[in-house]
């Protein structure tokens, strides 16, 4: 048996000498899980590619309607909705996408409802933006009714719709929990809100104006305010949903194209197509805090980055650049454009889909 100051001394060796502690190595940021994928419409081919995030290459391609725009990821990661907006003759239909399986689920004729004073040769012209609310429904734009319409993608029933007076309704975006909603219009430069709550359809609110060129919209997700891309002034209106006013205006790169914000929310990011880089933005503090360029210098030679998505993890950011026809990887973290992945014809459209287990 060992005696007392024996058990002391073993003690002391075993604890390890001041300045000698093991060192502790800083855990990397996982890679993607293998089953995350990045869709992207194809507007001249009329497709849409399904990518692999990890490996970062295409593994599928879907064919859709004619001039694919805009497309959106439901809440079960697998689910995705292309609007087919046409290209000299208007589209009106929707291609519903299982990620999971790579296929083609149905097409959805945006028939306008009876109802609505609409019959069989009526549809709901131009569907462009589009975005879930629910499980099972999504919110279009429709440009040329000048319409937001609500349609269930299982059954393919148009649910309800609401009128605004603005001439050209092009983008939506709606809260995370589907109650609120707003629209941008290119033409008048202007937003309007919408209450997506009401039994009954109301219309929209009267546009405010944000600049020039209004496009590119994200609502905050739980403010609901609007963060509104002017492509023509160059400029980042945020407009309060609360008051209908317009809280601020930054200034942006050349012709701000698409606005998203990170899965967080703490960082708004912005396309700016001319001068061919990715702007994020500090949402609390309502800043510019860094400018990522894809190849661009400011010139004719700008890569032309078009739309934006942002990983579940907030790591890294993926830009559909249509000079080029690539989509652009970006690592958040770093602040730096690290890889391109080769695209189809006319890349616009981009969405995240991280199935659910």
């Amino acid at each position: 048996m060992l005696r007392p100051d024996c058990l002391m001394l073993l003690a002391c060796l075993a604890l390890p000498a001041i300045g000698q502690q093991p060192e502790t190595k800083i855990a990397q940021p996982s890679a993607p899980p293998a089953s995350d994928r990045l869709l992207v419409c194809n507007k001249v081919e009329g497709t849409v590619s399904i990518f692999a995030v990890a490996e970062r290459r295409e593994v599928a391609v879907l064919k859709t309607g004619a001039g694919p725009h805009e497309v959106a990821v439901g809440p079960d990661g697998r689910t995705a909705v292309i609007t087919n907006y046409g290209n000299q003759k208007p589209g009106h239909t929707l291609t519903v996408v299982d990620v999971v399986a790579r296929k083609v689920l149905r097409v959805i004729d945006l028939k306008q409802p009876r109802e609505l004073g609409g019959d069989d040769n009526k549809r709901f012209l131009r569907p462009h933006g589009v975005q879930f609310v629910s499980k099972d429904q999504v919110v279009v734009t429709s440009e040329a009714a000048r319409r937001l319409v609500r349609v269930n993608v299982r059954t393919g029933a148009i649910q309800q719709t609401w009128p605004t007076t603005q001439p050209s309704m092009h983008m939506v975006s709606a809260t995370r929990d589907g109650k609120h909603a707003a629209g941008s219009s290119i033409v008048d430069g202007s937003v309007v809100f919408f209450d997506l709550t009401a039994a009954k359809a109301k219309p929209a609110n009267l546009p405010i104006a944000t600049g020039k060129g209004a496009e590119g919209l994200a609502v905050h997700p739980i403010t609901g305010d609007a963060w509104v891309g002017n492509r023509e002034g160059n400029t980042l209106t945020i407009v309060s949903r609360k008051t209908g006013k317009v809280d601020k205006t930054l200034t942006t790169g050349e012709l701000p194209f698409r606005v998203a914000f990170s899965h967080d929310a703490k960082h708004a990011f912005v396309t700016c197509a001319e001068s061919g880089e990715l702007q994020v933005f500090d949402v609390a503090k309502r800043k510019l805090v860094r400018e990522i360029s894809m190849h661009g210098d400011r010139s004719e030679q700008s890569s032309l980055p078009l739309g934006v998505v942002c990983g579940p993890d907030n790591r890294f950011a993926y830009v559909t650049c249509a000079r080029g026809e690539f989509v652009a990887v970006i690592d958040l973290e770093k602040g730096e454009y690290i890889d391109r992945i080769d695209a189809r014809k006319g890349p616009d459209g981009i969405a995240y889909a991280r199935p659910r287990q």
